[in-house]
């Protein structure tokens, strides 16, 4: 089974967001320390593992449904970098998210060299250049830029994913359906079949009844 990696520093999110991730995805490996750079940066450490095998790296703000596992079983070969096509299209010129990233460590070591050798520059850089928001971002941009320079980046299926918020608005779920690559997104209380990965925009972090009563009212018809 391949490894999976996610990220979980400070208190933002709790522990019942790893008990989630664990009850769906089995082989997680938690990063739970700062060792390269700030909070999310650190999902570039598995790039530097010496390993013949990919890996799969998520972020910890996501609902798996359906058939979840065909994303964490995405087909990929060497020379080529997995990623799911990015909801926000809020940067020009850049299509993935860093929510969900699959390679060989082998062929991205060159990633994870360069971001290491000025670490400062890079977590400065897009925002400094306005491609993204402070105070902490940037990471997807700087890995789709490095991914171009020798890899083949591989999108999954548009429909595998959706963004979506804690506390859903009529409006923006009307505009989601619309968006959706699909005849519909969410009907009544069922989303479309070929949904793997519902991914939260607001950011915001709930507790652990929360957490479950989302996860209930989002999901109970799996």
């Amino acid at each position: 089974m391949q490894r999976v990696f996610a990220v979980r520093i400070g208190d933002k999110y709790g522990p019942h967001y790893e008990d989630y991730i664990n009850s769906k995805i089995p082989n997680v490996t938690w990063i739970r320390e700062e060792s390269i750079g700030k909070l999310q940066w650190n999902k570039l450490i598995p790039m530097s593992l010496n390993i013949d095998e990919p890996v799969v790296v998520i972020d910890i703000d996501m609902f798996f449904i359906h058939d979840y596992m065909d994303i964490i079983n995405y087909p990929i070969e060497p020379g080529e970098f997995v990623s799911m096509p990015g909801w926000w299209q809020d940067a020009k010129g850049y299509t993935m998210q860093g929510g969900f990233q699959k390679y060989y460590p082998k062929d991205c070591k060159y990633i994870y060299d360069e971001f290491i050798s000025k670490p400062d520059y890079w977590m400065e850089y897009y925002i400094k250049n306005g491609t993204t928001i402070g105070p902490i971002n940037g990471e997807q941009y700087f890995i789709e830029d490095q991914v171009k320079k020798r890899l083949k980046l591989k999108l999954a299926p548009k429909t595998w994913v959706t963004r979506w918020e804690h506390q859903m608005t009529e409006r923006l779920e009307f505009s989601l359906n619309l968006y959706y690559q699909a005849d519909w997104l969410r009907l009544g209380e069922e989303f479309y079949p070929d949904l793997r990965v519902i991914h939260f925009l607001d950011q915001g972090s709930l507790n652990k009844d929360e957490l479950k009563a989302l996860e209930q009212s989002l999901l109970f018809l799996d």
